[in-house]
């Protein structure tokens, strides 16, 4: 009965651990959609230029992209 405890503590610290990593992630594509905003408050940038800076940031850690087209 021992062994059943130990695997189960070990598999809830399992999917305790992969639920951090992926609230760390979340976190990180939250940091990009910062970059865009600042950003955006330049004066003289497009949206083009300020998303092509999001997905520079974005691309690394498979956070969603946004379009470099400008709409206008």
């Amino acid at each position: 009965m021992r062994s059943i405890r130990h695997k189960t503590l070990f598999a809830a610290a399992f999917v305790f651990a992969a639920g951090f990593v992926g609230t760390a992630a979340a976190g990180s594509c939250w940091d990009c959609q910062q970059i865009y905003n600042a950003c955006m408050q330049e004066p003289g940038t497009t949206q083009s230029q300020c998303a092509h800076r999001h997905n520079d940031c974005a691309r690394p850690m498979n956070c969603p992209l946004m379009p470099e087209t400008d709409i206008e």
